[in-house]
């Protein structure tokens, strides 16, 4: 037991010094020398436990969710059905990028997966991706064809201006009511009743 332990240990401050390397900005440099010295243990052990970089990185992939619950974010909406999508949407992004600007390492990881492609990079733009998808598909609830492929183009849109955001990359202010424009939600059951106002956190001037 006590062997176990140690073991389990170790493999958590393993997947804790790479997750402190990629927030503090160093994952171009991550490697099993830079992350065994992070952690204070002997990089053997990452052979030992993980195979090499790439199964720790697995690991660390699989040891979080990465983006907030889409239910959470839904019941935090003030979604009504055939209601104006600009507002929602800006709510939406406001609540992304505030919880994305909390957690150094998902901010990092944006960045580092437009520059290498491995098993963590994939792992959260496969997450990335999925959210995307099935928050148009629950805002698209109900509606025609042509309005559901309109909130696909809306959500991969808004998508980008979010990473945009978080990247401190040159975004146009207006325009998600642009892409919005003549659009509404179609019906989320479940959510109609539960809308949670947004506190008084304003977002840092960095991030408009």
């Amino acid at each position: 037991m006590p062997r176990i332990r140690s073991r389990a240990n170790t493999e958590e401050k393993f997947l804790q010094a790479t997750l402190g390397l990629i927030a503090q900005g160093k994952y171009s440099a991550l490697g099993i020398n830079a992350i065994a010295h992070q952690a204070g243990a002997d990089k053997v052990l990452i052979y030992r436990y993980f195979g090499n970089l790439n199964g720790l990185l697995k690991r660390v992939a699989a040891s979080r969710q990465w983006l907030p619950l889409l239910d959470d974010i839904l019941r935090a909406l003030p979604l009504e059905p055939c209601s104006s999508a600009s507002a929602t949407m800006h709510d939406l992004v406001y609540r992304i990028v505030r919880h994305i600007r909390n957690d150094e390492a998902i901010i990092n990881i944006l960045r580092w997966r437009k520059a290498e492609t491995n098993p963590l990079t994939e792992h959260f733009s496969s997450e990335w991706d999925t959210f995307w998808q099935m928050l148009a598909n629950h805002l698209s609830n109900d509606l025609d064809y042509e309005a559901r492929e309109v909130w696909k183009q809306i959500t991969m849109l808004t998508a980008l201006y979010v990473e945009a955001q978080i990247c401190h990359e040159s975004v146009n202010t207006g325009c998600i009511d642009l892409i919005t424009k003549g659009s509404v939600i179609g019906r989320v059951p479940g959510f109609q009743e539960t809308f949670n106002p947004i506190p008084d956190d304003p977002l840092p001037t960095n991030l408009l």
